[in-house]
Formats: C-alpha cells, sequence, structure tokens
C-alpha cells in the first residue's frame, strides 16, 4: 500500500477520497473482467505501433544513417 499512500500524500480530503474511488472503481472494474474470462488492459497493446524487430548480426536497428552510403 505504500504506492498508494504515496499518491495520496498531500491531497486535500476531497481529492483523496476521489482518488481513492477511482482506483476502487478501476480495479472491481479489472477484477469483474477477469471474472467474465477476459485479460485486464495492458498499455503496450494499445495503439497501432509495431514492435522493433532485430536483425541478425548483433546490431541494433535504426541505428545508422544512409548518408555514409
Amino acid at each position: 500500500m505504500s504506492l498508494i499512500h504515496s499518491l495520496l500524500e498531500g491531497l486535500d480530503d476531497g481529492d483523496r477520497d476521489r482518488t481513492v474511488g477511482l482506483i476502487n472503481s478501476s480495479i472491481t472494474a479489472d477484477l469483474e473482467n477477469v471474472a467474465a474470462g477476459a485479460g485486464p488492459a495492458r498499455q503496450v497493446d494499445v495503439g497501432t505501433r509495431s514492435r522493433a524487430r532485430r536483425s541478425g548480426g548483433g546490431s541494433r536497428s535504426g541505428s545508422r544513417s544512409k548518408s555514409g552510403r
């Protein structure tokens, strides 16, 4: 609970109650979705960007300039 306590530090009573309510409702929704068979949403699964692929030879992709040809 230290993470939650650090998030709540310095908030007034109204903001603290609102933040705790948001956290609780998010946890409840995730638990209900998991009980219904769905996995929790992950940030890495959201969006259209694809992961960079490493090519053979041990070099990192995308780091070389084309001007050296």
